[in-house]
């Protein structure tokens, strides 16, 4: 073989690997742009939590029903079929806002944490565990939507939404400290140091 079809044939074979290389980094592959940008993507942040406390209740409801941690515990099994309805509505009212604005609406749980919140849950072996891991969950979004009710721009439906969903959030909170301690968790007006960071969101 000539030099220069040697010089040919080892070029072409470079840029064939340099291509194989690429695509084997996953250069071609990185996610899609976010539908979700400015106060969407805190709105979308917003359903996203109200899904994963679905997700979560539901689990809860159906290792209290399977009797997982003993006899039947009708408070908090009261408790449970509440939180859902409430959550239902949450999650209509922030995808609405979503609807709305011509934007997809969030389904499921995007959240880089949820599989982690729902593996404890899984994992508990007490009534305490499984309620402190939804209770966990209530105060960062009562917090995230106080959050989200000062950093909104306002006044409109999103504002009016957060204002109104994270005292029923925190109310959760409060109910659920009481089955777990037999006194209210609240002690003074709610904070935002637990809110869950806009990076949480994988959507």
């Amino acid at each position: 073989m000539s030099g220069s079809r040697r010089s040919f044939v080892l070029c072409a074979a470079g840029v064939g690997l340099g291509f194989a290389l690429d695509a084997c980094s996953g250069s071609g592959s990185a996610p899609p742009p976010s539908p979700y940008s400015g106060d969407l993507r805190t709105v979308a942040l917003a359903a996203a939590l109200e899904n994963q406390a679905l997700s979560a209740y539901r689990a809860v409801e159906t290792a209290l029903r399977a009797g997982r941690f003993g006899p039947a515990i009708p408070a908090l099994a009261t408790f449970v079929r509440t939180a859902l309805d409430h959550h239902t509505r949450h999650a209509a009212t922030w995808n609405a806002i979503l609807r709305d604005a011509r934007k997809p609406v969030v389904s499921g749980a995007p959240l880089s944490g949820h599989a982690r919140l729902m593996d404890a849950i899984a994992a508990a072996s007490s009534v305490d565990e499984i309620v402190a891991a939804v209770r966990r969950l209530e105060n960062q979004a009562a917090q995230t939507h106080t959050a989200a009710a000062g950093s909104l721009a306002g006044p409109g439906p999103a504002v009016s939404a957060a204002a109104t969903i994270a005292p029923v959030e925190a109310m959760h909170a409060a109910a659920l400290g009481y089955l777990l301690s037999g006194r209210s968790g609240v002690t003074s007006f709610l904070g935002t140091a637990e809110a869950v960071p806009m990076t949480e969101l994988t959507a």
